[in-house]
């Protein structure tokens, strides 16, 4: 099946059934930045706590960013070739 017509018949929905969807994917990614929001204000409140208590120096918090900045760009890359992976067996399946 070519990918395309993978797309065409995952369409087959009515248009309340695609409204219905669109909503609650909707309603579940504003949850998710909700509390994705609330993480990061508290993480940012100890983290400013810890370098006020000179518990952690702003080197190692630069460090730690740039770890941080190499692991999204390892896993941006390995869901992007498991994405391709993915393609590829729809289409020679």
């Amino acid at each position: 099946m070519a990918f395309a017509d993978l797309l065409t018949s995952m369409s087959e929905f009515t248009p309340e059934q695609e409204q219905f969807i669109t909503e609650v994917v909707a309603r579940i990614c504003r949850r998710h930045a909700d509390v994705i929001e609330q993480l990061a204000t508290q993480v940012h409140a100890l983290t400013m706590v810890l370098v006020e208590k000179r518990l952690v120096t702003v080197e190692r918090l630069q460090a730690a960013r740039k770890h941080l900045d190499l692991a999204y760009d390892i896993t941006q890359a390995l869901q992007i070739r498991a994405l391709m992976k993915d393609i590829d067996e729809i289409e020679t399946g």
